[in-house]
């Protein structure tokens, strides 16, 4: 019968990046006009869907599509359509416990391929990270003669990611109030939801957390101009986390999965409502302390030893931060003599480089704004025009971490809250930049993997020999207990050896002991 000493952990495994594309046309409906110009269009991945089956994970979701417009009758509209995407990540089927992935746009095409007909392409990245269950095996008899065998332990840190289960919120707020606006006059253009947060914390078996929502929509009221409406709530919400602990570091996933606006008929008016739905998730990084051996010896007969690479990664630290990013864009270089207004705008940042520095990173990328602006046409009606520009940026992130320069950065980047303004020279734009890092390093520990006792090589234990050696650089208490099949507690104390040095255990060293006696 095989004999085997098994030290469990959880495996955390970053998936190489996958790379899919995801297409649709789309038919303009009956009653909205021909495109006539496309303003603005947007492009966001929204996933909605795992699945673990045999041997890999299937994740799936859809790109929601969003095109603003000029019509035939130089009105301004919009339409929104969906393509689904999925992609898979390797697994093994009966270790796995979990996963999540990013999936992100990296790119997007939208085109007119008729008056009535748009043709959408994206480009999406999945980044995905899967948790198994995994042991380390140590085969063979050596281990189980437990008066007999010395062995050489070592305490690493192995970092594991924990995942909470899903809890969706549903929001709804009035986000407008017109006053004698007829109902079916008003319409709602373009709409987003942003969710920010600003306090994670842990209670109990529950992540608390805090932040604002902040909902808007672009509001036409008949043959008025266009304007952005907004309005900005406080949410704190419980998330359950069973195995959540004090030691972990959290980073909520926040995602709004569905947003539909309603204009309601009131007595004085009309009012605009937006209601959606908003998904929170938190993800839990912290160091598993696991203990693993990396030698071992009989002191009464030798023994036949193998020996592996265990590689693993250890968690440094995690940061959050929050940024403001401004940009200036000249009304020169829009086609347009006749700016009235910023009507809506909306930030999109993409990350470039990441480099160390002495106590932290710097994350550096450009900042994409694009927005439609109203214009003053010669008919004394308001038009609509395109904004379109970037901007760099680069922030510093701070982390408590040492040897920087060995470590592995995860970065993730977003905007939310683009507002414009405008004087006779210049756009003004802003946004917020919510940065995370989780900095990790790749490790490598050699440590034994199977110890076979050899009944045939016995060593003589009840001699009278009495040894004088002196210890070399890298010897440690183990290696010479090894060396002469003793216990390196019997060194330190037929030797006299000071509290420090056994304070080192099996692997401490000799630094400062100039001979040793062995009998």
């Amino acid at each position: 019968m095989e004999i085997k000493t098994e030290t469990g952990y959880t495996k955390n495994i970053k998936c190489a990046d996958v790379y899919t594309e995801s297409s649709a046309e789309y038919v303009l409906p009956d009653y909205l006009g021909d495109v006539r110009k496309i303003l603005f269009t947007g492009a966001e991945a929204r996933p909605s869907g795992r699945f673990a089956g045999a041997g890999e994970v299937e994740f799936s979701g859809i790109v929601v599509y969003t095109v603003v417009y000029l019509d035939s009758e130089n009105d301004i509209s919009s339409v929104e359509f969906t393509s689904e995407y999925d992609y898979a990540v390797k697994c093994s089927g009966e270790r796995y416990k979990d996963s999540l992935s990013d999936t992100r746009v990296s790119n997007y095409q939208i085109r007119l391929i008729g008056p009535r007909k748009i043709s959408a392409k994206s480009s999406l990245v999945g980044s995905a990270r899967v948790c198994e269950s995994d042991t380390l095996t140590v085969s063979g008899d050596a281990l189980t003669f437990v008066d007999d065998v010395e062995t050489a332990t070592r305490t690493l840190n192995v970092r594991k990611t924990l995942i909470s289960s899903s809890a969706e919120r549903e929001y709804a707020e009035e986000i407008a109030n017109l006053d004698g606006a007829i109902c079916d006059e008003v319409k709602v253009i373009y709409s987003e939801a942003e969710a920010g947060v600003d306090n994670v914390s842990l209670e109990n078996d529950e992540v608390c957390v805090k932040g604002k929502l902040r909902m808007c929509a672009v509001i036409k009221n008949g043959d008025e101009p266009a304007y952005l409406a907004e309005k900005v709530v406080g949410y704190e919400e419980m998330i359950p986390f069973e195995d959540a602990s004090d030691d972990m570091k959290f980073i909520p996933v926040i995602t709004v999965t569905s947003l539909k606006s309603t204009v309601n008929p009131e007595e004085t008016g009309s009012s605009v409502v937006l209601s959606g739905i908003v998904e929170f998730s938190i993800v839990g990084e912290k160091n598993e302390e696991i203990e693993v051996v990396v030698d071992s010896y009989l002191k009464s007969c030798e023994c036949d030893n193998s020996y592996e690479d265990f590689s693993y990664t250890s968690l440094s630290d995690v940061a959050s931060q929050h940024f403001s990013h401004t940009a200036e864009l000249p009304r020169s270089e829009v086609e347009s003599d006749s700016l009235r207004e910023v009507v809506f705008l909306s930030a999109n940042p993409r990350v470039e480089s990441v480099t160390s520095l002495e106590h932290g990173v710097k994350i550096s990328g450009e900042m994409r704004y694009s927005g439609v602006a109203s214009e003053i046409s010669e008919d004394g009606k308001a038009s609509y025009v395109m904004l379109k520009f970037s901007s760099p940026f680069a922030v510093n992130v701070n982390l408590d971490c040492q040897n920087i320069e060995n470590l592995r950065f995860e970065t993730k980047v977003s905007a939310s809250g683009a507002m414009a303004s405008m004087d006779a020279e210049t756009i003004y734009a802003s946004s917020n930049l919510d940065v995370s890092v989780i900095a990790y390093e790749d490790k490598c520990e050699r440590v034994l993997s199977a110890s076979i006792r050899r009944e045939d090589m016995p060593i003589d234990t009840h001699g009278s020999k009495i040894t004088v050696y002196y210890p070399m650089k890298n010897d440690t208490l183990f290696s010479v207990a090894k060396k002469y099949h003793t216990s390196p507690s019997t060194i330190a104390c037929n030797n006299s050896l000071s509290e420090s040095v056994f304070a080192g255990g099996q692997n401490g060293a000799l630094t400062g002991v100039k001979k040793l006696i062995i009998f």
